[in-house]
């Protein structure tokens, strides 16, 4: 998948719901662009590109498609829908929703360690203390304070007594 698709998404871009707002943004914006372009040939002025989030104008940045190209808007579209389709999909269970600079960081790493297209997705679970709880696929890996505190049961005695002195 990498090979055909040699877009990147922006790092503030990370899950498939936001992937999905931003393929629907682009189809109207492509739309727009589109009514714009003919109204502009019929009153023979200058078209103005429509508005866009933020989130879109970071997505032509990093995808390096001009906000005016009507045939890259439209290639970017199928890109967008194929990395929807098929990229890998990381479920992130942790005790407080991260930060945007968490998201950032934990979005960086697995587009570098795993595969660039990874999707991520963050809930929160006030059972596990602290620490994170990660999904892929049927896989479940369980890296929370209580999986630690619960698999060292002999150690709580000890660390109570530290802390207490």
């Amino acid at each position: 998948m990498t090979d055909a698709l040699p877009v990147r998404l922006p790092l503030d871009l990370y899950s498939p719901e936001q992937l999905s707002a931003v393929i629907i943004e682009l189809r109207a914006y492509t739309g727009l662009l589109r009514d714009t372009n003919v109204r502009a040939r019929a009153t023979h002025a200058t078209a103005a590109a429509p508005h866009a989030s933020a989130l879109l104008l970071s997505a032509f940045h990093e995808s390096g498609t001009d906000s005016i190209d009507q045939p890259g808007l439209e290639k970017l579209i199928k890109q967008f829908e194929a990395i929807r389709d098929k990229a890998p999909s990381v479920h992130l269970m942790m005790a407080a929703l991260p930060n945007r600079d968490l998201k950032r960081t934990l979005t960086e790493w697995f587009r570098a360690e795993v595969n660039p297209y990874t999707l991520l997705t963050f809930a929160t679970r006030a059972d596990i203390g602290g620490g994170f709880i990660l999904q892929a696929g049927s896989h479940v890996y369980n890296y929370s304070f209580r999986e630690q505190l619960l698999s060292h049961k002999n150690r709580i005695s000890e660390i109570y007594n530290s802390v207490r002195q």
